[in-house]
C-alpha cells in the first residue's frame, strides 16, 4: 500500500512554523508497513489543494494532509477535499453537539465555527477531543482513501493514535534500528560495511548528534522482522565493533554517563569553543549530577590563565589555539578537580580549527581537527567528537590507528 502526505499552510512555506507533522506521519506509516509514496506542502490556496488532490485519486491508496481545518477562510483542506471528489457536505450533529459543548453551550459560537461540523454523509468523522476541528476520512470513486487531520501537531498526533489507527491497515511489520557510530563520516561507514542489502538494508547517514546507520527490516511476520532486525545487528557489531555507541534508543551522553556510573569514576570539562555545551548535552540527562564533578568556560585567554594555570609565554609562543595550550588547560583541569576524565577544548569556531583533549586515568589523548560549517556546527561537531572520543577511551578501544 502507498500513500502521500500534505502538509498545509503558507505559514510552513513561509518558514514561520516547522513541519513537524510529516515526520510523526511517516513515522507511523512505517510502523504499519505503509510505503510512503511522496511528501508535499501546499500553500493556502482553493484551487493548487483541488489540483493536487485530483492528482492523487487512483495513484496511491491514501492521502494524508494535516492542517486547514481551522474556521476561517483561508481554512481550505476539507472543502478542497470535497470540490476534488465531486461530494456534498451537510452538519454532522455529532460534531456540531461537540462544538456547543465546546464552546460552554454557546450555540452562537458553535455557529461561527459552523464549517468545522460540515461533512458529507458519507464522510467517517474523526473526533477531535483536544480541539474545535474533527478530522475525516473520504473514499473517491477510485478507491484512494483520503484523511483529513488539524494542524496544531498536540491535536494531531492525538487524532491519529486514538482515532484514525482504528482505519488503516497493517500492510506489513517494518521497524528500524539506529546504531550511532563515532567519529566516522557517512563515505567512511560505507567503507566498512556492506551495504548492499536488503533483508535487513542499512543505510549511512549523518545527524545533528552525529554519524548513524539505520537498520531496516519489512515482512509480513513480526518474528521475521525481529529476526532480520538482530542479523542487521550483527552485522554492524562484526564490522563496526570499534566504532559502535550504541544500538539502544538512547544518547551518547546517556552512554558516557553509564559508563562513568559503573566504573564510579568522574568527569569534568574546561570549555573554549564549544562554551559550555559539552558539560551542558551532559546536564541534560538525568543522572548527570551523580558524574560531573565541575565545568569551566574559559573563553577568553585571561581565564585559562586564571582557572587553569595556563602559562601566558606558551599562549603567545605557540596561539592560544594549540595543542601546546590545549596540554596546559587539561593539566589545569586535572589539578582543580581531580576528575578520571577530563576534556578540554580550544579553537576558532569561523575557522573550523579545533584542538581536543582528553586526559583518562594519567593518559592524555589530544586531537586537532579541521572542521566545515558555520560557527555553531563547529562547535556541534566538536562536541560529538569529544564525547565520541571519551566513550571509546574509557572503553579501551581508542587506540593509535585510529586517526580520525
Amino acid at each position: 500500500m502507498d500513500a502521500q502526505i500534505f502538509s498545509i499552510g503558507t505559514e510552513i512555506l513561509l518558514g514561520n512554523i516547522v513541519d513537524t507533522n510529516s515526520k510523526f506521519i511517516a513515522e507511523k506509516l512505517r510502523e504499519l508497513g505503509i510505503n510512503l509514496y511522496k511528501m508535499e506542502t501546499i500553500g493556502d490556496n482553493f484551487n493548487r489543494l483541488v489540483d493536487a488532490f485530483k492528482n492523487c485519486d487512483g495513484t496511491v491508496d491514501f492521502v494524508i494532509a494535516s492542517g486547514g481545518l481551522g474556521p476561517t477562510p483561508d481554512d481550505l483542506t476539507k472543502e478542497a477535499i470535497i470540490e476534488a471528489l465531486g461530494l456534498e457536505s451537510e452538519i454532522h450533529e455529532e460534531s456540531y453537539n461537540a462544538l456547543i459543548e465546546y464552546f460552554n453551550g454557546s450555540k452562537k459560537k458553535a455557529d461561527e465555527n459552523i464549517k468545522q461540523a460540515m461533512f458529507p454523509k458519507e464522510a467517517i468523522v474523526l473526533k477531535n477531543p483536544a480541539g474545535t476541528a474533527p478530522g475525516g476520512i473520504f473514499t473517491s470513486k477510485k478507491g484512494t482513501k483520503y484523511i483529513i487531520m488539524p494542524g496544531p501537531p498536540n491535536e494531531m498526533e492525538l487524532m491519529f493514535t486514538n482515532e484514525l489507527m482504528k482505519h488503516l491497515p497493517r500492510d506489513a511489520y517494518m521497524k528500524s534500528v539506529f546504531a550511532q557510530i563515532a567519529l566516522l563520516g557517512e563515505w567512511e561507514m560505507a567503507q566498512k560495511i556492506d551495504l548492499d542489502r536488503e533483508k535487513p538494508t542499512i543505510s549511512p547517514y549523518i545527524t545533528n548528534e552525529g554519524p548513524v546507520l539505520r537498520i531496516t527490516a519489512k515482512d509480513k511476520c513480526e518474528e521475521e522482522v525481529d529476526k532480520q532486525i538482530r542479523k542487521g545487528i550483527e552485522i554492524v557489531k562484526e564490522n563496526l565493533s570499534t566504532y559502535l555507541i550504541t544500538c539502544d534508543d538512547m544518547t551518547k551522553e546517556e552512554v558516557l554517563i553509564n559508563l562513568l556510573k559503573d566504573k564510579g569514576e568522574y568527569i569534568s570539562t574546561a570549555e573554549s569553543i564549544t562554551g559550555g555545551l559539552i558539560a551542558s548535552s551532559i546536564i541534560d540527562i538525568p543522572g548527570a549530577s551523580d558524574v560531573l564533578k565541575e565545568s569551566y568556560i574559559v573563553y577568553s585567554n585571561q581565564a585559562k590563565e586564571k582557572l587553569l594555570n595556563v602559562s601566558c609565554e606558551t599562549i603567545k609562543k605557540y596561539d592560544v589555539v594549540s595543542e601546546e595550550v590545549l596540554v596546559q588547560m587539561l593539566d589545569g583541569l586535572y589539578q582543580m578537580s581531580q576528575s578520571e576524565l577530563c576534556i578540554a577544548t580550544t579553537g576558532y569556531a569561523h575557522k573550523g580549527q579545533v584542538y581536543l583533549g582528553i586526559l583518562y586515568k594519567g593518559k592524555k589523548y589530544t586531537k586537532h581537527l579541521q572542521l566545515n560549517g558555520d560557527r555553531n556546527r563547529v562547535r556541534l561537531r566538536t562536541k560529538n567528537h569529544a564525547i565520541d572520543m571519551a566513550i571509546l577511551i574509557m572503553r579501551g578501544v581508542y587506540e593509535s590507528n585510529i586517526s580520525i
